[in-house]
């Protein structure tokens, strides 16, 4: 009633009227609740609530990290302050509003199975495993809080000395992997595990000289070779093959119920080591049919992240995904892909039927996502 003839032009057109100068001038620069609708003031209340969800500092304070840098941003100069040394100008303005955007468009369309709203007795039991800080997430239909919230916790992992893994929350037989690799002496019920002797495993891997991850796989590819001759498979033609027919994947996928469209629930633990290829002393999950052991795993991981920056990333007790800061290039892709086939033939053997190595090279050579599974 008091600004009719700004809301008429609002109204009228929306893309005409910059209400910066009138927000600024007229309302002292502050929007306060009673100002909003219900959709208004629903939407501010989650996206300035708790900081584990999509959350507006932090949003600001990824836009001015990547404008000062991240080892700027922790010099005694800028001191985590980052968002106070950055333009307050047009294209600030520009950037934050397509993440408000996008923050909006996904918080309308979601939705959460009420069921799964508290965490499951495994869920619990895996957390308590961990023990180590965790943030539980329900089975959701956009995963935008689970995204961002790993992106905050990649964001500040490196100067708080952990690394951030999401792991599917309801998998029983991952808790049971957990235990059999971590307890296996434990011959009760594996939710009985004896956090004592998960602990000085832990402390045990931790202090083992790592393998060199380089022969290992170079290893597991003969052996991939013997399983060919043994099957009368041509190597360079059925196996190898050509670079062609990929795709981009650039999005976790093993936390999507795709029966559903919407998520598993899920844990983002923060595991406190300071490499990325430790978290495996946290997350023994291995160790089964062809599914590498610990130390295989730790070696192999800790070569990939020194060579192209590969990070694992999420987790469930029969899929590995990695995250690499840029997709690797064509020149280096099928002698990545032909390692990948040694750590996990699965990624070709159970893959489309005219899936070869040159295949996932040209998924590779796009892709910022490494996904593994093994049967």
């Amino acid at each position: 009633a008091e600004y009719k003839e700004v809301v008429e032009k609002v109204k009228a057109d929306p893309a005409s009227v910059d209400l910066r100068a009138f927000i600024r001038d007229e309302l002292d620069g502050q929007l306060v609740g009673p100002m909003f609708n219900k959709i208004g003031w629903a939407f501010a209340s989650y996206y300035y609530g708790e900081p584990d969800s999509p959350h507006f500092p932090s949003d600001i304070d990824d836009y001015a990290i990547s404008v000062i840098g991240q080892k700027r941003n922790y010099s005694d100069e800028i001191q985590d302050e980052a968002y106070l040394f950055i333009p307050f100008d047009e294209d600030y303005y520009q950037a934050m509003a397509k993440v408000i955007e996008k923050r909006f468009a996904n918080w309308q369309g979601q939705d959460f199975d009420e069921d799964t709203l508290e965490p499951s007795d495994t869920a619990r039991a895996i957390m308590e495993y961990l023990d180590c800080e965790c943030t539980y997430f329900p089975s959701m239909k956009d995963d935008d809080p689970i995204m961002a919230a790993y992106g905050y916790a990649k964001r500040d992992s490196i100067q708080e000395g952990f690394v951030p893994v999401l792991i599917k929350a309801d998998d029983e037989t991952l808790l049971e992997c957990l235990v059999m690799n971590a307890d296996p002496d434990n011959d009760a019920d594996f939710y009985e595990f004896d956090l004592k002797t998960v602990t000085e495993y832990r402390k045990k891997i931790l202090s083992t000289s790592i393998k060199d991850g380089k022969t290992i796989l170079e290893e597991m590819i003969g052996l991939r070779k013997e399983e060919a001759d043994d099957d009368d498979m041509d190597w360079e033609e059925e196996i190898l093959g050509k670079m062609e027919n990929g795709y981009k994947n650039n999005r976790f996928s093993s936390f999507w119920e795709y029966d559903t469209d919407m998520t598993y629930p899920m844990i983002l633990a923060k595991i406190p080591v300071k490499h990325p290829w430790e978290i495996y002393a946290y997350l023994p999950f291995g160790n089964w049919n062809e599914c590498p052991d610990t130390p295989e795993l730790m070696a192999v991981a800790k070569y990939w992240f020194e060579q192209y920056g590969a990070v694992p990333a999420v987790l469930t007790h029969d899929v590995l995904e990695f995250d690499l800061p840029a997709a690797i290039s064509k020149e280096c892709a099928m002698e990545v892909a032909l390692e990948q086939y040694g750590f996990c033939p699965d990624v070709v053997d159970q893959g489309p039927e005219d899936a070869t190595v040159g295949s996932l090279a040209d998924v590779l050579r796009q892709s910022k996502v490494w996904y593994f599974w093994w049967d």
